[in-house]
This record gives C-alpha cells, structure tokens and sequence, in this order.
C-alpha cells in the first residue's frame, strides 16, 4: 500500500492512519484502502453479529488491530458508534483535544458569537489547572480582538499583567466574570457558555469545522484534527457552528 495522504510523520518514521469500523453482521475483516474526504487511510471491518460471545468479539477485534499494526498503522479513526474503544490493545484511537487546545481562541470567538456578544465588547476567560502553551497561545491570538480577557490558573494573573503591558487589554479579575469560558482542565471557575476542552468535558454546543472541506459525516472530527495536525488546516480555514444557531 502506498502511503499517501494518510501517511503521519513522527520523528521521521513514516506511520499509516487506520479506519476500525463494525458491521452487526456475518464476514471475514479484511484490509483495503478507504478515502475520508481528503484523507486516505487503511481499514478494516470488524463483523459482529448479534449473539457473538465475548471471547469471541475480542479476538475479532484483536485479530484486526493486528492486521492494521503489522500493515503499518500506529493510530485509528473510529466511527461515532464504535462500541469497543476502551477495548483497544495495540492501536492507539485519534486523539481530537490537541486539536481543540491549539483552536481555543476560534472557539472563544465562537462562543461570543453564538451568544450574540460583540467580539469587541465580549470578556473570554481562560481556565487550566496551570498555564500551557496552549492557554498561553490562545491568550495571545484573543487580545486584538475582544474587550477583556480573564485568565483563571495558577500564576494567571502575573500572565494577564503581562498581556495588559505588551496589548494594552485590562486584566479581570475572577470576581468580574466573563461572557464565555474556555477550560483547559477541570476545575476553576465557569462564566457563560463554556467550552471544556478534556475527556468528558461539555462542549457548550459547539463544534468545530471547516467549511471549505469534505469530511464523512460519522468521524469529521478526527479527520478534520488530523489534517490540522498535518498543517493542511489552517486558523482561518476553521469555523465554529452551535446547535440551535
């Protein structure tokens, strides 16, 4: 197989992404080369007919992560439905947040939007349980454009002092509050519509896309993180759509 589009570089090494998918039927998996709108990848069907036993479901999915890892793939995308992700041995599912962290300040903007708050007149607060790179970034890219930043983690305020001196915004404290909240981790404060980027945090309705790109419907995200991470997705590729809007 040809590497192509799908192919992720990492230190160097070439590694294949894959497609795990299910079908609650009889048949044999079986490896082929799958097109996800812009991306190429290697899948494999996984055949699970209603009644089939544990033990046997296992070996199954087993049976194709392995046929995946020896073709080359080191990560999978996995459908919206697929039941089976916590069962994963050797096969590692794409992780979406790196993505999400790196587009914090789209996201941001994205809720002042749908709370139909002028980005000039809209406080955003910036929540972690300590300062990142991507809280940092996030930061750095909001002050141009909204009218208060609050940043709620540990060593928040010598950094907001820092980012009144060099863009001139005004720091705010916690007990102002703001209009949207961005959280890097879990705990801290919540203002507004909030959107918590970690495993099992809300999303505050909204989602993440690019218009300009065609992505299947039941793993858009994933393959929309991949080509970020890529670099065939830029900043200004992206938008931010809520339910309900």
């Amino acid at each position: 197989y040809g590497f192509g589009a799908g192919c992720i570089s990492v230190l160097g090494v070439k590694r294949m992404v894959g497609l795990l998918t299910w079908e609650p039927t009889k048949g044999r998996g079986h490896l082929e080369m799958v097109e996800l709108g812009p991306l190429k990848a290697l899948g494999w069907t996984m055949y699970a007919p209603p009644g089939l036993s544990e033990r046997r479901l296992e070996r199954r999915l087993r049976r194709g992560e392995r046929a995946l890892a020896r073709a080359g793939v080191g990560r999978v995308i996995l459908p919206q439905d697929f039941p089976w992700e916590d069962k994963l041995q050797v096969l590692r599912p794409v992780d979406v947040f790196p993505f999400w962290r790196g587009a914090a300040d789209v996201l941001a903007l994205g809720a002042l939007d749908a709370e139909n708050i002028p980005r000039n007149r809209g406080t955003a607060a910036l929540s972690a349980p300590r300062l990142c790179p991507e809280l940092e970034g996030a930061a750095q890219r909001l002050c141009p454009q909204v009218r208060g930043l609050l940043i709620d983690a540990p060593g928040g305020l010598d950094f907001a002092q820092y980012l009144q001196a060099r863009y001139g915004l005004p720091v705010t404290p916690p007990s102002a509050g703001a209009d949207v909240t961005v959280a890097f981790g879990e705990g801290g404060g919540r203002w507004g519509r909030s959107v918590e980027l970690y495993p099992g945090g809300a999303r505050g309705g909204l989602s993440l896309e690019a218009p300009e790109l065609e992505l299947p419907e039941n793993c858009a995200g994933q393959v929309l993180a991949l080509r970020w991470e890529q670099g065939e997705v830029r900043r200004e590729d992206l938008a931010v759509t809520a339910a309900g809007i």
